[in-house]
């Protein structure tokens, strides 16, 4: 809409102002929830200003090459200032606050992670880099108390089908008048949606029972 002088919806980015931008330690501050089974350690990949020789950073020219490295290399300030790093801050579920919240994260029946941590047995947790991770909510409460998961179940957020339903009619509504999606894009991805939980079984079995996809689109 450019050429009609109508301005974008506003930045969604992280902000350390807003809070929605914090360090990767500790975790009360980023806001993950303790996850049963899921490691949170606050590992970041420490970036330097390294020793390049005198002049580096003004001419771009280095009279030490390669930069000496000092071990241990993780968050040793002996190698040179360190950037610091920032992540997106989360919600009470482990999802991310700022940012263009897609449907799956704004009506969620899971945690979605950018991150993930290898498993100790293939020499973790270190990094495991590129991989995201996908934690399904508990299904009832009974299994939510009974996990000690954190995070509310299914049931206890959307009652029932219908108010899963509804829920996630009302966000494709609200991306509309946000202008963060056409209309006809909202309902394809309304569609989208419903065929996905419904084809990948993720709401309870009582919930779907006898349900027919096609009526539904």
């Amino acid at each position: 809409m450019v050429d009609a002088g109508i301005a974008p919806p506003p930045s969604a980015v992280p902000l350390i102002a807003n809070k929605t931008a914090a360090k990767p330690l500790p975790q009360s501050a980023v806001g993950f929830p303790n996850i049963p089974g899921v490691q949170y350690t606050g590992l970041q990949t420490t970036r330097y200003r390294f020793n390049y020789g005198a002049g580096f950073y003004q001419t771009g020219i280095p009279s030490i090459f390669p930069p000496v490295v000092v071990a241990p290399y993780q968050d040793n300030p002996a190698n040179g200032p360190i950037y610091p790093s920032w992540v997106p801050a989360t919600d009470a579920d482990g999802n991310d606050i700022a940012g263009v919240r897609l449907p799956e994260v704004a009506v969620p029946l899971a945690t979605y992670t950018g991150w993930g941590l290898r498993a100790t047995a293939n020499g973790g947790p270190d990094g495991c880099e590129a991989a995201g991770q996908y934690i399904p909510f508990p299904t009832t409460r009974a299994q939510r108390i009974a996990a000690g998961d954190p995070r509310l179940s299914i049931e206890e957020r959307y009652t029932n089908f219908t108010g899963y339903y509804f829920t996630l009619m009302q966000y494709m509504n609200t991306m509309v008048s946000n202008r963060l999606i056409l209309p006809e894009d909202a309902a394809t991805s309304f569609q989208a949606n419903i065929r996905n939980v419904l084809t990948n079984k993720l709401l309870p079995a009582s919930w779907t029972e006898g349900l027919d996809i096609r009526a539904l689109e």
